[in-house]
């Protein structure tokens, strides 16, 4: 099967006021792959470009004056996506400038095309995730669809990613590793703050046991670093690859090598690599520091998981593991200390953790600043948390109002 995937940037976001399309990119898809045959031009809309979307896109009336118009280009544009299916991110929109396009040369002997059969990625997003932010770039974040620079550029490169998005969508697989915000209802398991009062009262009565992480995007999964990753079935592979070449060259590094394969995990996980554990604190007030210290857009949570027992490291055997399971590190760190860090260790049959016992408290994007001044005056900053020297910068940097 053929599709073709299309992304366009225009002189506008009205089709209204006349705006009119500057670029197009396409990728073919076989079979659901990429193939590696594309398409893409430059065109002059014979109009001014205003300046948003010359912010947006980069694209100036200069640089589009020597091009060709939709006129010259439309055969072969449409000799590319022949009667295959189109798919696109908000095809209403797209395919909406594509038409007018071809309806302001309709004049000209072009034959009455483009009425192919459509997937929009936009409306798979909605439906798979109906209480969702779904841009392109969230769903892209949430799917882990790489969206870093390639070879390709402007459209072409949209149109790539809207591919790779478009086959994570379809793969059953990735509902493993994606979030579900319909577990959480308000006054039920969801707690909203406002203030600190708040916050106080939401994790008044947990147990000193309970383990609490915090999280910038109340979006994201309760889910290790390990399980990221579009290609989600593949996790023991990659697990074994990099644990291999780890290991290998950290001994150099090291005063004592760890005595068994979970002590391997925690000190890789200290030092950023990927892998089958998640970080927990038994401070509500350290989980609440990282929801809220990056000041992003995004609303913030507080996972409260009264998990209720714990293992022995020795007794976790990360091979033969069959359910979630929690144990304090015995390899601590400065780090691990200031942060009363704990962890559980995640099977890739159940990779990510989902609990009926689970409390999130959600903190909205306008208040992680507030927040963020409470923490630092109960002493919950950078330099306590982090007691190093990256931690006392980072905290002077936050003191001077640098970000």
């Amino acid at each position: 099967m053929r599709q073709v995937v299309i992304s366009i940037e225009t002189t506008g976001l009205a089709l209204s006021e006349g705006h009119r399309i500057v670029e197009i990119g396409c990728v073919e898809l076989i079979d659901e792959k990429v193939s590696g045959r594309h398409y893409h031009q430059y065109i002059n809309p014979q109009r001014q470009v205003d300046e948003f979307s010359i912010e947006r896109h980069g694209i100036t009336e200069e640089f589009l004056a020597d091009k060709p118009t939709f006129g010259i280009i439309v055969h072969e544009f449409l000799d590319f996506i022949g009667q295959d299916e189109l798919v696109a991110y908000n095809a209403y929109y797209v395919l909406g400038f594509l038409r007018h396009e071809l309806t302001l040369i309709s004049g000209k002997h072009i034959p009455e095309r483009l009425n192919n059969d459509v997937v929009d990625v936009l409306k798979i997003g909605n439906e798979r995730h109906p209480n969702q932010n779904n841009s392109l770039y969230n769903l892209c974040e949430r799917y882990y669809v790489d969206i870093s620079q390639s070879e390709l550029y402007g459209a072409l490169l949209e149109a790539e990613i809207i591919a790779d998005l478009l086959l994570a969508l379809i793969d059953e697989s990735t509902k493993k590793i994606t979030s579900d915000l319909d577990r959480y209802k308000k006054g039920d398991n969801l707690i909203v703050v406002d203030s600190f009062s708040d916050f106080d009262q939401a994790i008044d009565g947990i147990s000193k046991t309970a383990l609490c992480r915090g999280v910038s995007n109340h979006e994201y999964p309760l889910l290790p670093s390990l399980f990221r990753h579009s290609d989600v079935e593949s996790a023991n592979v990659r697990e074994h690859n990099l644990m291999w070449i780890f290991n290998t060259h950290a001994k150099a590094h090291l005063v004592s090598s760890p005595q068994n394969e979970l002590e391997w995990l925690v000190i890789a996980q200290h030092h950023g690599l990927l892998t089958r554990l998640l970080d927990w604190s038994l401070s509500p007030l350290v989980a609440c520091f990282f929801a809220v210290q990056s000041l992003s857009g995004s609303d913030a949570a507080v996972y409260i998981y009264d998990i209720g027992k714990f293992k022995k490291e020795e007794d976790i055997d990360p091979n033969k593991l069959e359910e979630i399971v929690a144990f304090f590190p015995s390899h601590a760190t400065k780090r691990v200390a200031a942060q009363s860090g704990m962890f559980t260790i995640h099977p890739t049959k159940n990779m990510k953790l989902e609990s009926k016992t689970i409390k999130k408290i959600l903190i909205p994007a306008t208040k992680k600043k507030y927040f963020m001044e409470k923490l630092v005056k109960y002493g919950i900053h950078q330099a306590t948390i982090f007691p190093d020297l990256d931690g006392l910068s980072s905290y002077i940097r936050y003191l001077n109002e640098y970000r």
